[in-house]
């Protein structure tokens, strides 16, 4: 009977330090990341038609248009569902004068009460008709405008949307580096436009941002395009059509770490592309 006595106390005494033991790992493994599928939703008026084709299609991320905050109870509606939504605003202008979109943050500050989960922005310096001439200029000031948000909103999430091709060299608080090195470096993380039209062409033209995003320790999201192109049918999946871009994001997707992710540009062109 001792025996048996001394024999469950150890059993007991077992099973009370394993579950400690469980309690004490799980405070210490972080959770799994999630791999990101995105969308751009531009036009905030779309009903929820759109919204259960990008809930078909597993989106987990949306990056959703509203500058006047007209339509909260969407934005709801995709958190119901387990999707993360971006406050998504951009103009060029806001490079030349900082006040404005520190402006536009504070409205969101005041407006969106907590329900989005950070602010996308799309600011494309490359719009302007002199870029070429003022390239650095442009560039320094994109890169300054990140790090004044940075400072003016810590408890913001700022991710930014750049194109795959941003090697210039700027110098920027003493330090000389490929222009998308210091966006990553600042932003939450990066949205790369890499819009070609196969898994190939759009790991080839990000493998740079990809290698340096892993290296820090920081996410990328690859952009794919599906809406009709003025410049070339190889930067978008138009001509392909949704069983075709399919198949090449899952490729993408094989090809990128588990905290990286894909985005579509947008909601209506991938709903609207032929099968």
């Amino acid at each position: 009977m001792l025996y048996n006595l001394v024999m469950k106390k150890l059993t007991i005494f077992t099973i009370v330090i394993l579950l400690m033991l469980c309690t004490i790992l799980s405070g210490c493994v972080k959770p799994k990341s999630k791999f990101v599928y995105g969308v751009w939703w531009w036009d905030y008026s779309l009903n929820e038609n759109y919204l259960d084709f990008a809930i078909d299609n597993n989106i987990n991320e949306i990056y959703f248009c509203d500058q006047e905050f007209n339509n909260l109870q969407i934005v709801q509606l995709m958190k119901e569902n387990n999707i993360d939504v971006y406050w998504l605003i951009g103009e060029k202008e806001w490079l030349l004068d900082f006040e404005s979109v520190k402006n536009m943050v504070e409205r969101y500050i005041n407006y969106s009460n907590g329900i989005y989960s950070g602010i996308q922005l799309d600011v494309e310096p490359h719009q302007f008709d002199d870029f070429e001439q003022n390239r650095t200029t442009y560039l320094y000031d994109l890169i300054d405008m990140a790090h004044y948000l940075k400072q003016s909103f810590p408890d913001i999430k700022f991710d930014y949307c750049i194109p795959f091709w941003l090697d210039d060299e700027i110098t920027y608080d003493g330090m000389t580096k490929p222009a998308y090195k210091h966006m990553i470096d600042v932003a939450n993380r990066v949205i790369l436009m890499s819009y070609r039209d196969s898994a190939s062409g759009m790991i080839d033209v990000s493998k740079e941002e990809i290698e340096y995003a892993n290296k820090i320790g920081k996410t990328i999201i690859l952009g794919a395009e599906a809406s009709e192109s003025e410049e070339s049918d190889i930067v978008t999946y138009f001509e392909e059509g949704k069983i075709y871009m399919k198949e090449q994001l899952k490729i993408v997707e094989a090809m990128l770490p588990q905290n990286f992710g894909i985005s579509i540009h947008h909601i209506t062109s991938w709903k609207q592309l032929k099968n």
